[in-house]
């Protein structure tokens, strides 16, 4: 079956450890990885001078499952 995604999908493999703290992270700011991603690249990339908000701590000690 073929994708209903606008666009492919981009591969990236994180530390378990870093992703799971990530993810704990956008869900404080009422957001997701994907729009946080974006906005990061668009950073990157310079199309804007506004990186995504970002929780006032460090985010730590959220690994749940980690072998």
């Amino acid at each position: 079956m073929p994708s209903s995604h606008k666009h492919p999908a981009a591969v990236y493999r994180p530390d378990p450890e870093l992703y799971e703290r990530a993810k704990a992270a956008v869900a404080e700011v009422d957001s997701n990885m994907n729009a946080h991603i974006v906005g990061f690249l668009r950073w990157l990339v310079g199309d804007t001078d506004q990186l995504p908000p970002r929780p006032g701590r460090r985010v730590t000690n959220v690994m749940k499952y980690y072998n």
